[in-house]
């Protein structure tokens, strides 16, 4: 994998870890990121369908380290992830910033 695709692999994976962090803390974030799934529900590709499915059975049982897995389907939840809500701005810019960093480094 080339580095480019390392670190946008990294930076996904510690906004993901935020979000959820962020979840455990606040769990009333979750109906945000439902109402982001129910969204795309109406509006995104039927064969995208699955993703929405799973991302719904992660939060329902919390099993966030579905989502965190260093697998392929893991790496496909965090591209499909409706995290984004539960995430500060100023926090997701940190992490945007610290990998942009490490881009750089390459």
């Amino acid at each position: 994998m080339d580095p480019l695709h390392q670190v946008s692999d990294l930076q996904s994976l510690l906004l993901t870890q935020a979000a959820i962090d962020a979840l455990i803390q606040q769990p009333a974030l979750a109906g945000a990121v439902r109402s982001t799934l129910d969204h795309w529900d109406r509006v995104a590709a039927p064969d995208s369908q699955p993703l929405r499915d799973e991302w719904r059975d992660i939060l329902l049982n919390r099993q966030f380290d579905r989502a965190l897995a260093l697998t392929d389907r893991g790496q496909q939840l965090r591209q499909a992830s409706p995290l984004g809500r539960a995430l500060s701005p100023a926090k997701r810019l940190e992490i945007i910033r610290s990998c942009k960093g490490r881009s750089s480094n390459t």
